[in-house]
């Protein structure tokens, strides 16, 4: 663990209530119901980790939210199998992820192109419709 967490800190903080019934209940208590130092320890460590916050990197790449999500979900996986975490895996996951949805959305925006010109031109010829085909493969590329 301290291979992955090169950077760490801990902090310590008061019990936001003093009142141990309402401690059971916290999830559901305003800010102005908790201790006034324990919600000023709360700001000093958001502040604290907002400007020691890096961008998550894998392999030279910075990992987007939804790349992120999708690699603990596969160590979550692998973990929940009882198998140690594979930083490769996980990576070639995310990649084939990434790419299948670049697939998709550049395969969606070629039909748009092609429905919302070929829809107005009816007939065509073969002439034009190589040049919309042409443009749909063009915004295409430019999605992917």
């Amino acid at each position: 663990m301290k291979q992955f967490f090169k950077d760490r800190d801990c902090c310590t903080m008061i019990r936001p209530l003093t009142n141990e019934e309402n401690l059971q209940n916290l999830a559901n208590m305003d800010l102005d119901e908790l201790r006034a130092d324990f919600v000023e320890q709360v700001m000093q460590l958001r502040r604290k980790v907002i400007n020691r916050i890096k961008p998550k990197m894998l392999n030279g790449k910075k990992l987007t939210g939804p790349m992120l999500a999708t690699l603990a979900e596969s160590y979550m996986v692998a973990i929940n199998n009882g198998a140690v975490p594979s930083i490769e895996n996980a990576w070639s996951y995310i990649c084939k992820s990434e790419c299948h949805k670049a697939i998709e959305e550049s395969l969606t925006k070629f039909e748009d192109v092609l429905k919302e010109v070929a829809i107005h031109r009816i007939p065509v010829d073969e002439e034009e419709l190589k040049e919309i085909y042409a443009e749909a493969k063009k915004e295409a590329i430019a999605v992917f």
